[in-house]
């Protein structure tokens, strides 16, 4: 059983999306935002091939949206996590990279790879929902080379729905944890070497006013003015051209920046004007900062990280300790040296 997987209850009609697992425990959601902790024993995930005896359609992967039957009401429960990359195995050498979409949404997608602060795309598509795609083939002997995958993930669905925030994901493989990763992959139904990219991933809906802030708009193009040729100036204007840009060529290259040894969390290290942000919103900040520094710290190969957070009233410390337990790549974490941080800062040790 995985994330995203639709099941039914074995002693009773309900049915739902598996939004957790813990153990022999799983939410199921059998309403939009009410789920219930049930047995894994007491469900069954509901076999592709009752869907297809009963009506259901399979799309192609044309990139395209295709017009689908209007069959689920509004009270209908979506998978909306669920997102997978997959390494199934060839022979003890290569893998078959796969991404392994989960969820009710289509996903329009990139897949990138950074290395050497260079960024090469790796494949870009449309990706359905409770499918899958083949998008690369890998040799385990170039491992330490694979550099840093980073995924872009966009949401769609026909007809009425809530947009979601695009969804990125920046990824290193490690030896310590890809070995220990085997699963059964869901929709490609074999074993393979099994990664959820978002797990970790917050539910944002985006309302009215957050789509205007970030939406272009068009405007007319205004026709310049004919003006009269300087010979000295496009003779400037020609040599110019042929200089390299070296400040293009920099912004055009996207890196991993590694972060400071020790990250200073308190709120006037963050902002210069954190006077007109209230509690919340310090908060905020400073949990974002931490989530970026933690992200950059692992894919930049980093071995251990300090958070100081200060002692204050423990809510900052309580939640960087919640989303250090819940992560995979961290080894384990502590206090940092007592000494000179008391229990105001946390040393991370990475797998």
């Amino acid at each position: 059983m995985n994330i995203g997987d639709r099941v039914r209850m074995l002693h009773g009609t309900e049915e739902g999306i598996i939004s957790k697992i813990n153990g022999n425990i799983v939410d199921v959601e059998i309403e939009d935002g009410f789920s219930i902790p049930v047995l894994k024993n007491e469900i069954v995930v509901i076999a592709k091939e009752e869907k297809k005896r009963f009506g259901d359609y399979k799309e192609e992967n044309t990139g395209r949206f295709a017009a689908r039957p209007d069959t689920q009401t509004d009270k209908t429960v979506y998978a909306t996590k669920g997102i997978y990359v997959a390494f199934a195995p060839i022979n003890d050498q290569s893998y078959t990279m796969h991404i392994i979409n989960n969820t009710d949404f289509d996903l329009p997608f990139t897949v990138g790879l950074e290395r050497n602060q260079n960024h090469q795309g790796v494949y870009a598509g449309l990706l359905r929902g409770r499918d899958s795609i083949k998008i690369n083939e890998v040799n385990i002997k170039d491992f330490d080379n694979w550099g840093v995958y980073i995924f872009q993930f966009l949401f769609a669905k026909r007809g009425y729905f809530s947009i979601r925030a695009p969804f990125i994901k920046k990824m290193r493989f490690r030896a310590s944890n890809f070995f220990k990763s085997k699963a059964k992959a869901p929709v490609l139904e074999k074993e393979a070497h099994l990664f959820q990219l978002d797990k970790d991933m917050p539910e944002q809906i985006l309302n009215t006013q957050q789509i205007e802030a970030v939406a272009d708009v068009a405007t007319p193009v205004e026709k310049p003015e004919a003006k009269p040729l300087d010979a000295s100036k496009l003779k400037e204007q020609m040599l110019s051209k042929n200089e390299p840009n070296t400040t293009t060529k920099a912004q055009a290259t996207t890196t991993v920046t590694t972060p400071e040894y020790e990250v200073d969390l308190h709120i006037e290290k963050l902002s210069t004007d954190f006077s007109n942000l209230n509690s919340g919103e310090m908060l905020d900040l400073q949990l974002k900062t931490f989530e970026n520094k933690l992200e950059n710290a692992i894919a930049s190969g980093m071995h251990e990280i300090i958070f100081i957070h200060g002692v204050g009233n423990g809510v900052l410390r309580t939640e960087i300790h919640k989303r250090l337990s819940k992560n995979p790549d961290i080894q384990f974490y502590e206090d940092a040296r007592k000494e000179k941080f008391g229990y105001g800062a946390t040393a991370v040790t990475f797998k």
